[in-house]
């Protein structure tokens, strides 16, 4: 009954709230749309990000933009599109929470 959160190994560390990321990399359900479209590169938010799939998954068994190609779900997180699961009961506060990282 121990969580563990693993695979930081394209981790890096900033030094100021300004500095931006333009490395292209992660895996492809995690990966926040800001690393995708690479204009202005990242920073601090696609950890926010990650954080709303990783909870999307936890509550539904599977990642929100999951598909069979990775070009589709590429798309798909481009465009902000998921859905809750009609059958898995979420609290409302859980998907605000989610909705919020996930923008």
């Amino acid at each position: 009954m121990e969580l563990k959160i693993c695979d930081f190994g394209l981790a890096c560390q900033l030094e100021t709230y300004e500095e931006r990321r333009r490395t292209v990399c992660g895996t492809p359900n995690y990966i926040a749309p800001e690393v995708l479209n690479n204009n202005y590169g990242h920073s601090f938010e696609v950890d926010v990000w990650a954080f709303g799939v990783i909870l999307f998954a936890l509550f539904t068994g599977k990642p929100p933009f999951e598909t069979n190609d990775v070009a589709a779900t590429y798309k798909k997180i481009k465009r902000g599109e998921f859905e809750y699961p009609k059958d898995i009961e979420i609290s409302t506060e859980a998907k605000s929470l989610i909705n919020k990282c996930l923008i």
